[in-house]
């Protein structure tokens, strides 16, 4: 006797979410008088899909033409054209649009929050308080990385375009983004930290921010005390020889050491702290196996928009992963009451 068992295909679910969010951030249409052939929320998620699969905008087209089961999910009676959808985003999809669905994701996993008695031997730590800073670099085009090295070698006069720098506030524990900044590159870190900082603690508040020594600067570590109201680990380096002058500099170099000095003494739960900031490594690491590090489009604001977007599509590949250890929990909940009520 065969077992009915429902399978969720993830890449409907991914859309499905996509649809959700996108209509809880964008009105359904933008005018009255428009042709509702669309509506706002739908092209917002296939934009979205673009993205995760990696697609240009008339390979999106040719995909939704082809798969009935994405255009039921997107809730498409008809399949939008590659030129709406790139007017679509040239248009309507801003930065502030793109942070509102970023928190969206997040309100998404706090309504569906994990059991409240975990399983025997699972990690119960305090550690939902926890965000961490990284940063990385996006190349601004496809050229193949030895091309651009070999063309360098000929033509020394042409110097490197740059790339688009894009940072991220990540919650530690789920490993979800509450905060996403783009601007051109390359350029040190510690001017990002206050409008990541200010955009996490918008969306959700925390307690302690870890960050690496990029982020160094004792104009953050204030921002984060005195305006945030919570504790802040950044490494503090020496500079020109001379150990930090400061108060939260100093303070710094006795919870955590200093970096590159073997001898200091460090106090060990402040490292133990610190150490959960490997997550956002894990998170660029994630981004760039799975999009690429490369961003296609070419002109600059529709640079600054698909960089933007990847973290919408990051948290939400995130909220498949984790609604499927959802449903598996709640899996081994039921088969455990079963096996206990028998053995009772």
């Amino acid at each position: 006797m065969k077992r009915n068992r429902q399978k969720s295909n993830k890449l409907l679910t991914f859309a499905q979410l996509a649809l959700q969010v996108a209509q809880q951030v964008m009105p359904e249409h933008g005018h009255k008088f428009s042709p509702k052939t669309y509506t706002q929320p739908q092209l917002l998620a296939c934009l979205l899909l673009k993205e995760f699969l990696k697609q240009d905008y008339r390979g999106i087209q040719d995909l939704l033409e082809l798969s009935g089961g994405l255009c039921r999910a997107l809730k498409l009676s008809q399949v939008p054209d590659h030129s709406t959808l790139w007017w679509f985003s040239q248009h309507k999809v801003t930065p502030e649009l793109l942070q509102e669905a970023l928190a969206q994701t997040v309100r998404v996993l706090e309504r569906q929050a994990p059991p409240n008695e975990p399983p025997s031997g699972a990690d119960t730590r305090a550690d939902t308080g926890q965000v961490a800073l990284d940063s990385t670099g996006l190349f601004l085009g496809q050229t193949s990385r030895y091309f651009a090295w070999r063309k360098s070698q000929h033509r020394p006069e042409r110097q490197q375009r740059g790339w688009l720098k894009w940072s991220g506030a990540l919650w530690i524990e789920p490993q979800l983004l509450l905060a996403q900044h783009v601007r051109p590159g390359p350029s040190g870190d510690f001017s990002d930290l206050v409008p990541l900082a200010a955009r996490a603690s918008s969306v959700r508040s925390f307690q302690q921010l870890l960050a690496d020594g990029g982020f160094d600067s004792e104009a953050n570590h204030c921002f984060c005390r005195q305006q945030l109201g919570c504790d802040s680990l950044i490494p503090a380096h020496n500079r020109r020889g001379r150990a930090a002058q400061t108060p939260y500099r100093r303070e710094m170099q006795e919870r955590l050491g200093v970096p590159g000095d073997e001898g200091a003494v460090a106090h060990p739960q402040a490292k133990k702290q610190y150490r959960q900031r490997w997550k956002a490594e894990t998170l660029m690491s994630v981004l760039k196996r799975k999009w690429g590090d490369s961003l296609s489009a070419r002109r600059d604001p529709m640079q600054r928009r698909q960089g933007l977007l990847r973290g919408v599509v990051y948290n939400l590949h995130r909220l498949v992963q984790l609604g499927v250890l959802f449903l598996l929990w709640k899996h081994l909940e039921t088969s455990m009451s079963r096996l206990d009520s028998l053995l009772a």
